[in-house]
């Protein structure tokens, strides 16, 4: 990623660089990314007392393959769906405002039922689209970085950088009219001889959700990796690692659906050794002083921190990551299970390819969605549809030959055509 501002290089980490984009910020003006020409601009945001550049929206696709800025198509993942309506960046400020379909307070009194007048409506409309508590964790997962992968990443992520990332990727997103990053926790890396300090930061943030005099209980935002529960008179007392001292408390009703809704997930993540479950909940301050749990979401991702959602994908994700290629994990946000989307689009061929998974392919109405999605993509594809052994992928570099890549009728594999040498995207984001 090669940043200009003002027709001029810009290292945007810098203490020039920093003086030049306060200016910048100050003035309106925005920065080219001359990653490719024309060169698509970006916007300066200010976050945590530090201006950094963001893409412009909608503009993901605009930036190179190899650019940290690239992001596929909307198209290929839910975030189409909820981009523009549940969320809306405007660039002149910096901020994201997202559209919550979950509250984030409760009243101490019985809420006004709407008032009925009986009139017939005079306007058809969609009704606007609001994020569900998953749907957050995805944006975040998403806005973070997190479901893009290199291989010089491999071995450099742990909950340290997962922590940092998330906290990055909360700064200046706006949820009812209130910061996020104001209400969100997500626990530190534990470290014992840390543990008074990372105590104290964890309740100053709690004390802000304490309920003031007797109206509303504000909500906060928690973001952690599940660990188990364990039965209490009450209910059911959650534990979350890295936070080991912070018990989270839940009535029984809400610990019986949690059983009922992730029992399945949690079962596979049991049975994989290996993996991740993330939880992502809505929970207020008791009087007594600790977390009370409300609603509750959850997503499991790998042993690198990439979210899958079935055997089959997770097995396209392993076989990606053990052959040290470049790849974009895509996200549901709002879009049901069933719902086609592409898993993954390579990031280390020629150009992007669009990785299609069917996780049951015994599902013949699914099936057929996810074809017609996978020959109507801005993208060619590479497509695992089949009961039969997963096919290869195309080399780096490579260049489809026609734009999808099933087998023809007599099964043979294609070939990929114009091989140009690997590695030159084997690099850390962050290190740009």
């Amino acid at each position: 990623m090669t940043l200009f501002l003002n027709g001029k290089p810009l290292a945007f980490d810098s203490e020039p660089g920093q003086r030049a984009l306060m200016a910048a910020h100050s003035a309106g003006t925005r920065v080219e990314c001359r990653c490719r020409m024309p060169a698509p601009e970006m916007y300066i945001a200010a976050t945590a007392g530090k201006f950094i550049v963001k893409r412009m929206p909608g503009t993901g696709p605009d930036h190179a393959i190899d650019c940290p800025s690239f992001l596929p198509p909307e198209e290929l993942s839910g975030l189409a769906q909820v981009q523009a309506s549940a969320i809306t960046e405007d660039p002149d400020d910096g901020t994201t405002t997202l559209k919550l379909g979950f509250p984030l307070r409760k009243n101490s009194k019985s809420r006004t039922a709407l008032e009925q007048t009986g009139a017939k409506p005079t306007e058809a409309k969609a009704a606007p689209r609001k994020l569900t508590i998953t749907s957050v964790l995805h944006f975040l997962w998403h806005e973070a970085d997190l479901g893009k992968w290199y291989p010089r990443m491999d071995g450099k992520r742990f909950w340290g950088v997962i922590h940092h990332a998330l906290r990055r990727a909360a700064a200046g997103k706006i949820v009812k009219g209130q910061d996020l990053s104001g209400i969100l926790f997500v626990p530190e890396y534990f470290k014992p001889e840390n543990k008074a300090e990372i105590a104290a930061r964890r309740n100053q943030l709690f004390a802000n959700l304490r309920p003031t005099g007797g109206g509303e209980t504000p909500f906060g935002l928690v973001v952690a990796e599940y660990k188990g529960k364990e039965t209490t008179p009450h209910g059911a007392r959650f534990i979350f690692k890295h936070a080991p001292d912070c018990a989270f408390f839940a009535d029984e009703d809400l610990s019986k659906k949690f059983d009922k809704v992730f029992g399945d997930q949690l079962r596979l993540i049991e049975a994989m050794g290996s993996g991740h479950a993330i939880v992502i909940a809505s929970f207020s301050i008791a009087k007594a002083g600790y977390p009370v749990l409300h609603e509750i979401g959850m997503m499991l991702v790998t042993d690198n921190w990439i979210p899958f959602e079935g055997l089959r994908e997770l097995e396209v994700l392993n076989a990606l990551t053990e052959q040290n290629r470049a790849f974009q994990k895509q996200m549901r946000f709002n879009l049901p299970a069933d719902a086609p989307i592409a898993s993954a689009v390579l990031l280390d061929t020629t150009d992007p390819i669009a990785l299609f998974v069917a996780n049951k392919p015994d599902d013949a109405g699914a099936l057929a969605l996810l074809t017609t999605a996978s020959e109507e993509g801005h993208y060619p594809s590479w497509c695992w549809f089949d009961d039969g052994p997963m096919r290869p992928f195309p080399d780096r570099g490579a260049s489809l030959s026609s734009r999808h890549s099933r087998p023809p009728e007599g099964g043979a594999d294609e070939t990929w055509d114009n091989p140009i040498p690997s590695g030159a995207i084997e690099r850390f984001p962050d290190e740009d």
